[in-house]
């Protein structure tokens, strides 16, 4: 998915939010680094192995001491052929016969040149005369006195091959037992840190969610009213409760640019609708209804969320089944008594959960375009219509739709779909709002899980309280 306005913090949301992962990884590249450590410890211990080290120079002399100036003092010249002559040199350091030589001069049994040619490797020091020589063996003293017969026998082969020649220990041999071979456990951390880090970027570049109000203009051409964030105390309230939380002038700002785009198309009816459940709707709803009614708007909101009917439960603790759309449609009731009126200028239709919930009719349409006449606003709470085409049935009643994104949930793949069953139908989308965005810095503690689990905890908080204030006024 090609994201064109997401900024750097989304990024940093994602790792943030993955960093579960980056210590999974990271740990499981820690149990690598010390399980490779251990099998190499393990057959360390078995074969014995050591490293010897040593390093030497290539001097351009013969056997007289003489260097080509015919001068016991090198010149420039004296080095660069040095230099020259360090390439062959290295051949014949590891040839057969300085081999044999070493063999010989250890006193070595059941051992060959090939052994030894096979276990030694040489690296020339750059561009220059000095050779670094390392040998893996069995055995740390025999090791040393190979190394130490080895820096001597080359001496010998420079002179009796070339005539010139000699080498000059800067080095002397040493043995290092190897424990753990060539396996670095930091390294392995490293690397499992870096593995989890980049599927984090890869779940943000390839699970593609919505983080930013911007991604519902660029993914699904659709004008946004912004973004609301997540907060516990909202959550914990009703739609009528005076708190002063920042989130309140958020609404009040979707409210009013609502408002403003409804007059300039002149449309009155609206419902709101999503991808999927628990997006945040049915709260936002009713907010902005409330709102509508403190600046003087005549307003109804009516339930249709046949599978989930929780409108109502926003406003009362218990809900008369004749105060209800269900008891209007099927005539238990007339539009007098089933209105509840909330305030002066707000009114609520609200339903409740039946054993055979109901579906959209021709009947049940036509008894609510009966009850929204007189209203400056009436907002209808919707299915999702991700989940539910039959929701599009309103649009023969409504002139235009609200659409929900939550924060990080829906994948943008489902919500395209769950858009394109709207546009195909014909209703005009008035915009989108992005709901329960959440701060990176929350995400170290809150998952979305969490954050759900935190909703319910306090929306049962909140029924305890209505009830408990029911109780008193019932007491009174």
């Amino acid at each position: 998915m090609n994201r064109k306005g997401y900024k750097k913090s989304d990024i940093l949301y994602h790792i943030v939010k993955g960093w579960r992962t980056i210590i999974l990884c990271t740990f499981i590249g820690l149990i690598v680094g010390v399980v490779l450590i251990g099998i190499d410890y393990i057959r360390g211990e078995m074969v014995k192995e050591y490293k010897i080290t040593s390093s030497v120079a290539v001097v351009a002399v013969n056997k007289n001491g003489q260097y080509t100036s015919r001068t016991t003092t090198p010149y420039g010249s004296d080095l660069d052929y040095a230099r020259s002559l360090t390439d062959t040199a290295m051949y014949i350091f590891k040839s057969e016969k300085t081999m044999q030589k070493v063999i010989d001069s250890v006193g070595l049994q059941g051992v060959s040149p090939v052994d030894i040619s096979r276990n030694l490797s040489l690296n020339r020091y750059g561009e220059t005369e000095i050779v670094e020589f390392t040998l893996m063996w069995r055995s740390g003293n025999e090791g040393l006195e190979i190394m130490k017969a080895l820096n001597k026998a080359v001496d010998e082969s420079l002179i009796d091959t070339l005539k010139i020649g000699q080498v000059a220990v800067i080095n002397e041999p040493k043995a290092i037992f190897i424990v753990g071979g060539d396996n670095n456990i930091a390294l392995w951390v490293i690397i499992g840190f870096f593995v989890g880090l980049i599927l984090c970027i890869l779940r943000w570049a390839i699970y593609t969610t919505v983080i930013n109000e911007h991604e519902i203009v660029e993914f699904f051409d659709i004008d946004t009213f912004g973004g609301l964030p997540f907060d516990t105390r909202y959550a914990a309230s009703d739609p009528l409760s005076n708190l002063n939380l920042p989130i309140q002038d958020d609404i009040n700002s979707v409210t009013h640019m609502l408002i403003n785009r409804m007059q300039q198309k002149g449309y009155h009816k609206l419902y709101i609708t999503s991808t999927k459940h628990e997006e945040g709707k049915t709260r936002l709803l009713a907010d902005i209804a409330v709102h509508l009614s403190k600046l003087g708007k005549k307003t109804l909101l009516i339930d249709c969320d046949f599978n989930n009917p929780t409108l109502g439960t926003l406003f009362y603790s218990d809900l008369p089944y004749e105060n209800t759309l269900n008891a209007l449609y099927r005539g238990d009731a007339d539009s007098l008594d089933a209105i509840a009126h909330i305030n002066g200028c707000l009114d609520l239709l609200p339903l409740i959960l039946e054993k055979n919930p109901e579906t959209f009719n021709d009947a049940l349409l036509e008894q609510i375009d009966r009850v929204i006449g007189g209203y400056d606003y009436v907002l209808i709470d919707a299915a999702p219509v991700g989940v539910d085409a039959e929701v599009l049935r309103l649009n023969e009643i409504t002139d235009t739709v609200l659409f929900i994104v939550r924060f990080d949930d829906a994948k943008v793949e489902h919500i395209r779909k769950a858009v394109g069953r709207l546009e195909k139908s014909g209703i005009p989308i008035i915009g989108g709002v992005l709901n329960y965005v959440v701060n990176w810095k929350h995400t170290i503690l809150n998952t979305p899980k969490h954050l759900k689990s935190v909703i319910e905890k306090e929306i049962k908080k909140r029924d305890k309280r209505q009830k408990k204030k029911k109780r008193s006024s019932a007491d009174e």
